[in-house]
């Protein structure tokens, strides 16, 4: 954009902007444009007015903009027809709501209030800075990125121009990009820097705004010392930009301002040498910030000290009246030691008092060195105090229990001290800070003891929590103390040595801790200390000072070897050989336990030492320690103050002296017991930081703890007082503490026991009778003497995990006693106990895992079995409706069923009867298990009781028990009905109880009702009673396949339904035991329907089972039948043979009642579980088993034998000889069937018979096919018995035609050996055929005699010249008729019965018969041949369908079988062409447009291009010039077809249909340049075909034959026609030229082939030619020394031709 246009565009009106206009799109910050668009104004406005409301409610600021942003007046204002005032205005209060609104941007309420903005006020147009400068602190958000967007930014010479690149990806701007930006555009870094004095303003009128002020401080400062950082070089403009808003920063008020100004001038610093003027400047204005404003003093001093020190060197003492404190911190060694050198002077000269008042005056004087100074005077004149007032001599100066004044004082002193310590060192000054360190112990620490009473609060202060002093004592200045006090001792004479030494001192603890200490240097100092203090004679420390500076280098190295040195020391006072030594040490250990005993010594050193005394344990110990903790317990009381911290450690150390050592002095002290229990129970915590004593006694009662007490009287305390924890305490604490406690010691059952049940009161009886016996004897009193239910709960909840529990077995009556307590209560209590019973039951369940889940019953002397109430446990389940109590119960009996079965099986019916009912219709995991854990404990005991699994109460009992799961399988959730009953019969033994269950599922399904679809019910059935199967092995489901067939054999035939009574399952004690046989399915008490039904289900289910995937896969899986199996085999043919027999007696004896039916469906089922079972036989003993079955003597079971044997022998090609010849074996046997007589046959057997005889002569045709070549002579008697059949004047002509077909197989399989039978054979088959009627009437005995006479003339054609007239004129015959026939269906019948015809004939052929589709498109085109006019045309849209069809055949019935898609293809064309031919061009138009649609369909793909293109060949052949007029819609379509040819097929087949498809193309095209006589080829089309078609001359597409071929017979003549309808010398020329410029192709196929072109154009335009001969000429001279030696002879003859045709010689052209 040029500067006047800028100029123009700055001058233009606000009403001339024509985005105004456009209501297209509307800009906004929250919806999509368009939608944007499609809302109105109060839409808008109403979203600002909420979102303003939502601001005011977080800051009242915001009211000032309601009566003018956000009036109701703001609706109709247009800012772009206002005035200049009124938009400066406008754009000022703008300005100053964005700036407001900057803290609160990324909240809705903000962006809903700029919504309204951007629509109403257009602020993205006019007010792009103040919106910019409210959105940058938010530049790496997405809503940034949103608010860019909005912005017309485009102009290169707008500002913001660089930030288009971010708005068209929509990314947010990177924090490096906005540095660089601001490093390069001085403007930009203006205009943050700017932001910061504009949002003061904003917030000026309210003084709260100083907090949402941050994001704009934080945004500053980040970005310009950012910017400092990055920058290579920091210029003199930089400086000068950044100058005025830091001054004004350090000038200002708002803290965060002057932070950010502080952190700036430290980036300038270090990032740029100053001017020394500039550095004076600053300087001045930070200290003057100090001294006006002293809120950020330290910031500010060390913004001084940055500023000093990265700048030039200069005096600073002296006349620079800098600050000593600044001189302390220079960085030159020689400027620090004049201003220490000062220090010292004022300080040992006493003037800090006289302080000059020329330094207040000073500017550059900080005011936090003023408070310095103050202090020093405070510090004096305190000091001077304390020394009158503190001269009490104390062992220990113990600041626990100091009061506030000795503390300030100790406080002062240590800090003095430290600060004369550090200086006193080294360095050149280090001789005046000794000289100050004499005068600090001369003034306060006069004395020796108080001096070293000093330096041990110094050695062990830090280990003090509490801080009282307010003061750090580090491990340095603690070393430096240890020092002094190692050179202190090195000068005292022996009588302060012994005083230092004595019982009374803290020295000797106070080295001790320090020897605790995790810093090297600390405990080597103290050993330093230790040493020379061991000069001092009789000490009571003396023996364990002097064992540890024996072992001085492991105290050094290992911080906790103290500890083990101590226990040595105390171990060696209770054994030591020498009594004096053992006394002295036994002394010295109890003098370090009365130092910890101590009052005055300070609970942060007790700790220490007690610490260090961790592996010091013993009763002796806790005795000495035992007033401790009584004296801190009774401090820790409810009306006293909360411990220290150091003291509440010292009872949780005092608390761990509690250990397996000291635990008998519980049972001996009553008192230590007493401190024990209290601890247990004192809940409070005694410091926040630090566990309640609860929890820490708790943590002391291990395993090992508890079994040292011994005394079970204080065991039986001990937990008495942890349940009444649990009981009255409800901390989660507390309970997790209890419970690791008792889940951690071993405990007996007993003392347990006990607790849940007091021993004063008498257990209640084991029994419901003994229950109720004891209440009826026993007075009535209250429950007050019992335990109540919440302790027992929790008892027995802790018992759930309980596992180190010793005499469990002891528990057992009082479980049972508390669980007849439950029973006993009301129902209203039912709800509260049914958790006590499970909880009851859960713990007799592990009482019973206890004493022996897999092994042998325990001895009665352990556990006596009258103990264990099953009633309890029954009545229990009974009595109760909450599935988690069953589940218990059961559990619990499972497991007692391990230990007591006599006592289970008593109950065990209505044990399982219950789960039944109820645990079995649950649909949880847990349910599951139980049924699970039950059937798995229960049904061994009862197996073992009951001597083996086939016995006889065994075997009713688990038909029992099978019959409740059968019963209840209804009710059980589906994915839970296989595993139930795979377990049970896991656990049962499939072998033995598998079949039981099968066939009582039967029964139920064969006796329920079914709604809806019986089929669907059943099949669903079969399908879940295989799956059951299909969980065992194989072995297992073939016995309980035999078994079914045995019972079904032992089942009646039938039976009156009079006899039928209704007997219920369950017997009486009285009656004798009822069978497994009835319980499964009795006769006696079931219809004659459901006693059939049974039957066919049974049957039913063995035919599915033998044939499913799970049966067949499995026994793939085992590689085949093993000997077991085989024989299993052998045993269930032998079954269902018998079983075929007796059902087919049955078939015989109920062939005239109406059960008949039923007994003809019931055989096949069986002849199915027949197959199955053969397909499951080795061939051998299948051959073996269909011979015996072909001699029985009903029919059926001979013809079905036949049949399996024709399957055999269709399914499987290959044999091996031993197979063959047992096959050739049954040669004879179905000769036998095929001649038996039919003598003394009813009707309905001899049609029976007739079918026998069929089905044998087909098995001899297939056993003929199958080894007739190789054993000739074995099938010779086969032909003689085939022939007298169709000798055979009086035959069944079925049978005769099986006859036929079965002669035309042998005789071509016998081939010479056939020649003997033809003088019968042949008249036989002759007259055959001479049989009109029979032909007419029987389709199989013409295609029979058809068959026979055509493999006879195959197999002996020389030998049936006999015969050959007969035959030829049997033939002409057949053929005139079939002749006849077509043209009778052709040309009789009417188009409305024959169409349809057509089209389901069609339907039904191209599925399988596609070769016959070819004759009937023939009848469909001789039909439409004589169809007229008016017919074609009520019946056109019929056939046009019908064509759409039919042309679909190679794309839906046959796209990889090219030669039969052509074929049949080719005559749905022809059809087709035949009505075309008929039509007018009014109605072939529509029809061929229509077809054109159907070819650009993506349903049939590419192949429909191909039928369309073949099928415009044929009709442009048929209709010539005519044609041409409905080309046009063509010629695009052609030239996309040629260009794209290559990527339209991607099967197999595909070079090949392409080449079809081009063939075809190409083909149409010749044929509509050949007739065009109209001008068809316009200058339009001519250049939309002409480079495609060329261009194909380089498609080699199909392979080198197929090009050749495509080229020469479609490709050339297609471009000669071309060429002669182009008729136009432009046109001819650029042909030609095209035609040229590929003689220069790389492939000399493709230079061979644009020579056939030449020489075709060449010859088409003959004399027309030779004003192309100048541009031909080069191109053939190249060729003529071409490399291939085809293309150079192809040259030269084309030259000879081009000279034939031209009529002169070319060489002069040369």
């Amino acid at each position: 954009m040029t500067s006047l246009s800028h100029q123009l565009k700055r001058l233009a009106l606000p009403q001339t902007d024509a985005s105004l206009l456009i209501c297209h799109d509307v800009a906004s910050l929250l919806f999509d444009p368009k939608d944007a668009a499609t809302m109105d104004r109060s839409t808008f406005y109403a979203l600002g007015c909420t979102g303003l409301e939502e601001l005011l409610g977080l800051d009242p600021v915001f009211a000032d903009f309601q009566q003018t942003l956000f009036s109701p007046s703001s609706q109709t204002l247009e800012r772009s027809v206002q005035s200049k005032e009124v938009n400066r205005q406008l754009d000022d209060s703008i300005s100053l709501f964005l700036s407001r609104l900057c803290p609160y941007f990324l909240l809705k309420p903000a962006h809903k209030c700029m919504e309204w903005l951007i629509h109403r006020f257009h602020i993205h147009l006019y007010n792009v800075d103040s919106l910019l400068s409210c959105v940058f602190p938010y530049h790496d958000t997405k809503v940034f990125v949103r608010v860019l967007q909005l912005l017309r930014i485009k102009d290169s010479a707008h500002r913001w121009n660089w930030l288009q690149c971010l708005q068209k990806p929509g990314v947010p701007l990177s924090r490096a990009a906005l540095v660089v930006h601001c490093t390069t555009d001085l403007g930009f870094m203006d205009f943050i820097c700017s932001m910061v004095p504009t949002s003061i303003q904003a917030f000026s009128a309210h003084p709260g705004g100083c907090s949402q002020l941050r994001v704009v401080f934080s945004f500053y400062a980040s970005t310009i010392v950012s910017a400092l950082d990055a920058v290579e070089k920091v210029s003199e403009s930089i400086i000068s930009k950044l100058l005025p808003y830091v001054h004004k920063g350090l000038k200002s008020p708002l803290a965060d301002y002057k932070a950010a100004s502080y952190m700036i001038v430290c980036q300038l610093a270090v990032s740029v040498v100053l001017e020394a003027g500039l550095v004076d400047a600053l300087a001045f204005q930070v200290v003057k910030s100090v001294v006006k404003e002293p809120v950020l003093d330290k910031e500010g001093l060390g913004c001084l000290m940055v500023l000093l020190q990265n700048q030039k060197d200069g005096a600073i003492l002296g006349d620079s009246d800098t600050s000593v404190l600044l001189s302390l911190n220079h960085p030159q060694p020689s400027v620090r030691a004049l201003a220490l050198e000062h220090l010292m002077d004022v300080v040992t000269s006493g003037q800090v008092c006289k302080r000059p008042q020329t330094r207040a005056d000073s500017v550059h004087m900080s005011s936090f060195f003023f408070f310095q100074l103050s202090l020093l005077d405070f510090i004096t004149f305190f000091l001077q105090q304390q020394m009158a007032q503190y001269n009490t001599q104390s062992t220990w100066w113990n600041p626990e229990k100091l009061d506030a004044n000795t503390c300030c004082y100790l406080n002062l002193l240590c800090r003095l001290f430290a600060v004369i310590m550090g200086g006193a060192g080294e360095g050149p000054a280090s001789g005046g800070f000794r000289d100050l360190m004499k005068v600090l112990v001369q003034v306060h620490l006069p004395e020796p003891l108080m001096l070293f009473r000093f330096l041990c609060l110094l050695w062990g202060y830090g280990g003090n929590h509490g801080d009282q002093l307010d003061v750090k004592v580090g491990a340095v200045l603690q070393t430096q103390a240890l020092y002094m006090g190692r050179a202190l001792l090195a000068s005292q004479n022996a009588a302060t040595l012994r005083l230092l030494a004595d019982a009374h001192s803290p020295v000797v603890p106070s080295l001790l801790v320090c020897l605790c200490s995790p810093v090297r240097e600390v405990r080597r100092a103290g050993l330093g200390v230790l040493q020379s203090l061991s000069a001092a004679d009789a000490s009571p420390y003396q023996p364990i000072t002097e064992r540890l500076l024996r072992n001085s280098e492991e105290i050094t190295a290992d911080p906790s070897y103290l500890n083990t040195a101590l226990a040595a020391l105390h171990q060696d006072s209770l054994s030591s050989k020498s009594q004096t030594q053992q006394k002295k040490l036994q002394t010295s250990m109890q003098q370090l336990l009365e130092v910890v005993r101590s009052p005055n010594c300070p609970s942060y050193t007790a700790g220490s030492l007690l610490r260090a005394m961790s592996h010091v344990n013993g009763p002796d110990v806790l005795s000495a320690l035992l007033p401790v903790l009584d004296r801190l317990q009774d401090q820790a009381g409810p009306d006293v103050p909360a411990l220290l911290a150091d003291e509440a450690r010292l009872v949780q150390l005092l608390l761990g002296k509690f250990t397996q050592e000291s635990a008998p002095l519980l049972a001996t002290d009553r008192k230590c017991l007493e401190l024990f229990v209290c601890a247990l129970k004192s809940s409070a915590p005694s410091h926040p930081s630090i566990p309640s004593s609860q929890i820490i006694a708790l943590e002391q009662i291990s395993k090992s703890f508890f079994s040292s007490v011994g005394d079970e009287s204080v065991q039986q305390k001990l937990l008495a007082v942890m349940f009444d924890l649990l009981v009255d305490n409800r901390s989660p604490q507390v309970a997790n503490g209890v419970s690791s406690a008792f889940k951690g010691i071993s405990v007996d059952a007993q003392l347990v026991a006990n607790e849940l049940s007091p021993p004063d009161k008498p257990a209640v009886g084991g029994t419901v009778q003994q229950s109720r016996r004891s209440r009826m004897t026993s007075v009535a009193e209250p429950e007050g003497g019992a335990v109540s239910w919440g302790r027992v709960c929790l008892i027995l909840e802790l018992l759930q995990h309980k596992k180190k529990l010793k005499r469990v077995q002891t528990l057992v009556p009082v479980l049972f006693s508390l669980l007849s307590r439950c029973l006993e209560s009301g129902p209203a209590d039912q709800t509260s106990v049914e958790y006590t019973k499970q909880l009851l039951l859960s713990c007799l369940l592990n009482v019973c895992t206890k004493l022996g889940p897999d092994g042998p019953a325990p001895d009665p002397g352990v556990l006596d079995e009258d103990k264990f109430s099953v009633e309890l446990v029954v009545q229990c389940i009974r009595m109760s409706e909450v599935p988690q109590t069953h589940h218990q119960a059961l559990l619990l009996l499972g497991s007692v069923a391990a230990i007591f079965p006599d006592k289970v099986l008593l109950n065990i019916m209505p044990i399982f009867t219950f789960m039944g009912a109820n645990i079995m219709r649950l649909d949880d995991a847990y349910s599951f298990r139980v049924i699970d854990k039950t059937v798995q404990m229960v049904i061994p005991a009862l197996i073992q009781l009951s001597d083996g699994q086939t016995s006889p109460h065994m075997v009713a009992m688990a038909t029992r028990i099978m019959h409740v799961f059968a019963d209840a399988l209804p009710h059980v959730p589906e994915h839970r009905r296989l595993p139930i009953l795979t377990q049970l019969v896991t656990t049962l033994g499939p072998a033995h109880f598998l079949w039981a269950l099968m066939l009582l599922l039967f029964k139920l399904h064969a006796t329920a009702a079914h709604a809806g679809d019986k089929d669907a019910a059943l099949q669903k059935d079969l399908d879940f009673w295989i799956c059951v199967c299909g969980q065992f092995e194989v072995n297992e489901q073939l016995t309980s396949v035999v078994r079914i067939l045995g019972f079904l054999l032992r089942l009646p035939d039938d039976k009156d339904d009079g006899e039928t009574q209704q007997a219920p399952l369950s017997h009486k004690k009285e009656e004798p035991e009822e069978k497994g046989e009835d319980l499964i399915f009795n006769v006696d008490a079931h219809s004659s329907k459901e006693l059939r039904h049974f039957k066919f289900i049974c049957v039913s289910f063995m035919a599915q089972l033998l044939r499913s995937n799970s049966f067949i896969e499995k026994r793939t899986v085992f590689g085949g039948p093993c000997p077991s199996e085989r024989t299993l085999c052998f045993r269930l043919l032998e079954e269902i043979l018998r079983y075929i027999h007796s059902v087919a007696r049955c078939v015989e004896e109920n062939a005239d009642k109406p059960t008949a039916k039923f007994w003809r469906v019931l055989l096949n089922k069986a002849y199915e579980v027949l197959d199955q079972m053969n397909a499951l036989l080795p061939t051998d003993t299948f051959i073996t088993v269909m011979k015996g079955l072909m001699g029985n003597e009903l029919p059926s079971v001979r013809r079905k034998a036949m049949e399996l044997l024709n399957n055999k022998l269709q399914h499987r090609t290959r044999w091996e000889e031993p197979q063959v010849a047992v096959f050739l074996a049954l040669i004879d046997d179905l000769l036998s069937v095929v001649g038996k007589p039919r003598s003394q046959l009813t009707r309905d057997g001899v049609a029976e018979h007739a079918v026998n005889r069929q089905t044998a002569l087909y098995s001899l045709k297939l056993l003929c096919r199958g080894f007739g070549s190789a054993h000739q002579e074995a099938f010779a008697p086969v032909l003689v018995r085939a022939v007298e059949i169709v000798t055979a004047t009086e035959e069944d002509k079925n049978v005769t035609g099986s006859g036929l077909l079965c002669i035309a197989e042998v005789v071509s399989t016998l081939k010479a050996r056939a020649i003997p039978q033809l003088p019968r054979l042949m008249p036989a088959v002759l007259s055959a055929l001479r049989d009109r009627k029979e032909l007419l009437t029987n389709e199989i005995y013409l295609l029979s005699a058809v068959t026979a006479l055509q493999r006879i003339t195959e197999t002996l054609p020389h030998f049936i010249s006999p015969y050959l007239q007969d035959v030829t004129s049997q033939v002409s015959a057949l053929s005139a008729r079939l002749s006849a026939l077509r043209n009778t269906l052709s040309t009789k019948l009417p188009p409305r019965v024959l169409l349809p015809t057509v089209s389901r004939t069609y339907s039904s052929l191209v599925l399988d018969r596609k070769t016959q589709l070819g004759a009937l498109m023939s009848i469909l085109k001789e039909h439409i041949s004589h169809m007229d006019k008016d017919q074609l045309s009520v019946h056109q849209s019929e056939l046009t369908a019908f064509f759409l069809t039919a042309l679909d055949f190679r794309s839906e019935h046959c796209k990889d079988d090219l030669d039969e898609a052509e074929r049949v293809e080719g005559a749905v064309i022809d059809c087709l062409v035949a009505m075309v031919m008929k039509l007018s061009e009014v109605t072939f138009r529509p029809l061929f447009f229509k077809l054109f649609d159907w070819s650009k369909s993506e349903v049939g793909g590419a192949d429909r291009l191909l039928t369309f293109y073949r099928l415009t060949d044929a009709v442009a052949d048929r209709l010539k010039g005519l044609f041409v007029l409905f080309a046009g819609n063509l010629v695009k379509p052609f030239a996309d077809l040629l260009r794209r040819s290559e990527r339209l097929f991607e099967s197999d087949p595909g070079e090949h249909k392409t080449c079809l498809l081009l063939r075809s193309v190409l083909d149409a095209m010749t044929k509509v340049f050949m007739y065009d006589t109209q001008r068809f080829l316009s200058a339009e089309r001519a250049h939309t075909l002409m480079s495609p078609l060329v261009d194909q001359v380089e498609n080699l597409v199909g392979g080198a034959e197929r090009y050749q071929q495509r080229v020469s017979q479609h490709l050339v003549p297609c471009v000669g026609q071309f060429a002669a309808a182009l008729a136009d010398h432009a046109h001819w020329k650029t042909l030609n030229y095209q035609v040229l410029l590929k003689t220069r192709h790389s492939h000399a196929e493709v230079r061979f082939s644009a020579l056939l072109l030449l020489l075709e154009v060449a010859s088409k335009l003959k004399e027309n030619y030779v004003v192309l001969l100048p541009e031909t000429i080069p191109f053939l001279a190249e060729l003529m020394e071409d490399e291939c030696e085809q293309v150079e002879q192809q040259v030269q003859s084309v030259v000879q031709e081009m000279e034939n045709i031209l009529g002169e010689p070319l060489n002069a052209y040369f």
